[in-house]
């Protein structure tokens, strides 16, 4: 049984993760469900952002430990079908957002450190305790190294205690945080400003700086020079961008300048 729903509606593909009396655990079977999922949206001319939330007051407690046992307590099938949706959302070439409240723990909170703007509220809880399971977790570190630095991440990674969202933002595990009552309009906006932007820049913009993440600097500015002047010089998106500053209107991003 796959525990999500998906949908897609004014430009935004949104996956609900439904499972909230098992506080919003992931299976196997809905990783592989949401990973096909991606994949058919990133061809999807439809979709120009992906939401994830969840129903209930859990983002997500991580992945079903129920299944560890009735797979005799093997690892690989559950750490490779995390590393295959986290690759799915990176590689999916449109902004990806996630919708955190309640507790984002374990897989949940590498969920959400994959996402590009997860937007958290202010009292949710985020961390990785997976040490208290005898789990060497591996999704994290490297992330919570370049973020938040060594110490912050020894500490976290081993007392196994969570953030909140609010000093998670400080900490910049996540791009925003306000109230709780605030999350809705706060991810709204966001997605807002994301469906205005031509598909094709911030395709090309989201996959350039995952290209780029471990370049040196000077790597990282010519990677991305390279990609600007192409784009500027075969796509009408830069004409229609400037034209439409200079004019006073909101630019036409589906329309060949003149």
């Amino acid at each position: 049984m796959v525990n999500a729903a998906f949908a897609v509606e004014d430009g935004v593909g949104t996956i609900e993760l439904r499972r909230p009396e098992a506080l919003n655990a992931v299976d196997l079977e809905t990783k592989a469900a949401i990973v096909e999922r991606l994949r058919e949206w990133g061809d999807d001319d439809r979709v120009r952002v992906v939401v994830f939330e969840s129903e209930g007051d859990v983002f997500c407690a991580g992945g079903d430990v129920g299944e560890v046992r009735e797979r005799d307590y093997a690892l690989e099938p559950f750490t490779d079908s995390w590393e295959v949706l986290f690759e799915a959302m990176m590689g999916l070439g449109k902004p990806t957002v996630a919708r955190v409240d309640g507790y984002a723990l374990g897989g949940g909170f590498d969920l959400l450190l994959h996402a590009d703007i997860p937007i958290a509220a202010d009292d949710a809880r985020l961390g990785q305790p997976e040490v208290g399971l005898g789990i060497v977790n591996h999704f994290s570190p490297p992330i919570l190294q370049e973020t938040v630095g060594l110490t912050k991440t020894l500490d976290m990674l081993l007392t196994g205690e969570p953030v909140s969202g609010r000093e998670a933002a400080d900490l910049g595990l996540v791009a925003r945080s306000v109230p709780t009552e605030e999350l809705d309009d706060e991810v709204e906006a966001v997605v807002d400003a994301l469906r205005e932007k031509p598909p094709e820049i911030l395709r090309k913009l989201k996959d350039g700086i995952y290209a780029t993440a471990e370049m040196s600097p000077r790597a990282s500015r010519s990677y991305l020079e390279a990609v600007a002047l192409e784009s500027a010089r075969e796509e009408p998106y830069y004409e229609e961008g400037v034209r439409a500053h200079l004019e006073d209107r909101d630019p036409e991003w589906d329309r060949d300048p003149e």
